[in-house]
């Protein structure tokens, strides 16, 4: 007895009976059920079988399609944390090394670092509040030269932002295109001394900003070196990203745009490294009512900028 394969066609199959002498065919295109089964059926049944070939109902293509906007529901939240995780582990390998850059540049300058209003470049004439993204502004500062590449000047949080959120800064100049070169911004009271006309506040006591590293008397693990600031204005935060320097004695503060809901880009975190070359997250002093100091240093001031062991008088 010939097994055949044949299209379920009322007219193949009249055509394979007369073929066949018993007028019975062997299940070989079946489904398993059958053949497993070892059955045998008269042609006129298979050819029933055979013949209807069922595609999908628009009920059962709507119900796939309502399955997979689901999964996608689900599943791409998940999928963006992923990504912005990732940005974030890239923007703490760049702080890492601004840690390694900083105790090579204090080698080569017998442990003073440099001022921070122009460590990455330096004051010259056009829109000072786009520093950051304008090309009249060559990297030339005196710390610059010092980073292995020009990519970890960049965090990639912050260069994916400032492409919607880069014209809100203060001061912006529509002209001059939001491409920025560099993301991250200096400790003020580094590099400088009290009596310096740009240092930042100084106490009842004479102390504030120190030129050298040996002069911070704070833990090391405590004083932040670089770390980032918004792009645009917060309710208490009166200045952004603009020069190189973050000044933390209540004029300057962190930014807020690492794993921050997009709802919310006043919510999240940044990261900072410290003079002792560490690198750490860091959450802003400044919540969202300005007047909670609960987490201020000294009731004012951002955390970790202070270089001073005694507190602020």
């Amino acid at each position: 007895m010939a097994v055949l394969s044949f299209h379920a066609s009322h007219r193949k199959c009249y055509n394979a009976e007369k073929e066949l002498k018993n007028g019975y065919l062997r299940l070989g295109a079946l489904p398993n059920a059958f053949k497993n089964n070892r059955e045998r059926l008269p042609l006129e049944m298979m050819c029933v079988i055979m013949s209807k070939r069922k595609g999908f109902t628009l009920i059962e293509l709507l119900v796939v399609i309502a399955i997979i906007a689901v999964l996608m529901a689900i599943l791409m939240p998940a999928l963006q944390r992923v990504k912005e995780q990732a940005r974030e582990m890239t923007c703490r390998a760049n702080l890492r090394q601004y840690g390694i850059a900083q105790v090579v540049y204090l080698d080569d300058n017998d442990d003073r670092y440099p001022m921070a209003s122009v460590a990455l470049c330096k004051h010259s004439e056009g829109s000072g509040s786009c520093r950051w993204h304008d090309p009249r502004y060559p990297a030339d500062g005196v710390f610059w030269p010092y980073m292995p590449e020009e990519k970890v000047n960049l965090c990639p949080s912050f260069k994916i932002l400032a492409k919607s959120e880069g014209q809100r800064h203060p001061g912006h100049d529509p002209s001059i295109p939001v491409v920025p070169y560099y993301t991250y911004s200096m400790n003020n009271y580094l590099g400088t001394s009290p009596t310096d006309p740009w240092a930042s506040r100084t106490d009842t006591k004479g102390r504030g900003g120190v030129r050298k590293r040996s002069e911070i008397t704070r833990s090391k693990s405590e004083v932040f070196f670089f770390a980032a600031e918004n792009m645009w204005l917060r309710p208490g935060c009166n200045w952004v990203l603009n020069d190189n320097a973050l000044c933390p004695d209540g004029t300057d503060w962190f930014g807020t745009f690492h794993s921050a809901p997009s709802a919310d880009l006043n919510a999240g975190t940044i990261n900072a490294v410290f003079v002792d070359a560490h690198v750490q997250e860091v959450r802003s002093a400044l919540k969202k009512d300005p007047t909670d100091t609960s987490e201020m240093e000294f009731g004012m001031f951002e955390k970790f900028g202070w270089p001073n062991k005694q507190p602020f008088q």
